[in-house]
């Protein structure tokens, strides 16, 4: 027998916890929720939206935005803000802590994992006599590689 898959897992904990809310268990969150842990990594309301209408699901824009927010009040969905008014979300489930390296011209996220980080968080949280739990780091940069692969010609991400 093999472990449930985090899609699996997902289904689960959200059947949970719309049944502590007392909450409807509409098929269009489900689809949602099937996308995000099958398809898609890092990804905006909008695009998310755009990909169901392109997979021929019928789903609204309002359905997306309040079951990105139940998404992410159940820990399903992390949301990132990047900035002016940018905002992100990706599956939390069954993934490694993780930080980002944005691009601030094109908007290409790279995830990272750097061990020496895990070090100073503890450091950090010793020397204010804290313990830390979790830590989210952003590095917002700018692409140093003239023909980089993932600039849009049209928008900068300052525009999206």
């Amino acid at each position: 027998m093999y472990p449930p898959s985090p899609l699996e897992r997902a289904i689960r904990a959200l059947d949970e916890h719309i049944a502590r809310k007392g909450l409807r268990r509409t098929e269009e969150r489900y689809e949602i929720l099937r996308a995000i842990y099958s398809e898609l990594t890092h990804f905006n309301a909008e695009t998310l939206h755009r990909h169901l209408i392109g997979k021929g699901l019928r789903v609204s824009r309002a359905t997306v935005y309040n079951t990105l927010d139940l998404l992410t009040e159940c820990g399903l969905v992390k949301r990132y803000s990047f900035g002016s008014g940018y905002t992100l979300y990706e599956r939390s489930l069954g993934r490694r802590q993780h930080d980002h390296l944005l691009c601030v011209e094109c908007g290409h996220i790279q995830e990272f994992c750097d061990p020496q980080l895990g070090s100073i968080v503890e450091s950090v949280g010793a020397l204010f006599q804290m313990r830390p739990i979790r830590h989210e780091l952003v590095i917002h940069a700018e692409c140093t590689q003239p023909e980089c692969p993932h600039r849009r010609e049209s928008a900068t991400f300052a525009e999206k």
